[in-house]
């Protein structure tokens, strides 16, 4: 009988390293594999999270937020305002690996629906 996947296993998929358990269910987070225009479309607030390098290398969505991912909380002051009439956040990074253990943080500190976009953004905007 499957009893879900440990405590440990857990842990691994909340940091990103997939592939060792389920990843944990969320209220508030999911991924969604979305086209940039469906993302403009949708009215989230689109946030980068890659390095400026990244930027730089294959450029950015049009209207986007570039911020990378630190911490959970000073990420969060950095939003706070934009995302302050209910708006989801849809999170952009190279792979969705980074948008996926950013975005169960942020779906447990925020009400606002959080969207990682798994398979990353687009390799030329």
């Amino acid at each position: 009988m499957d009893a879900g996947p440990r405590p440990h296993e857990m842990e691994i998929c909340m940091f990103g390293f997939g592939g060792f358990g389920r990843r944990p269910q969320i209220e508030g987070f999911e991924h969604k594999a979305m086209t940039v225009d469906e993302m403009k479309a949708s009215g989230a607030l689109i946030v980068d999270i890659r390095t400026p390098p990244e930027w730089f290398q294959t450029g950015v969505i049009e209207g986007a937020k570039l911020l990378t991912f630190q911490d959970p909380q000073s990420f969060v002051d950095a939003i706070r305002d934009d995302i302050a009439d209910g708006r989801d956040v849809v999170l952009v990074c190279r792979s969705g690996s980074r948008t996926g253990a950013a975005g169960m943080y942020l779906a447990q500190l925020i009400d606002n629906k959080v969207i990682s976009v798994p398979g990353g953004c687009p390799e030329s905007v």
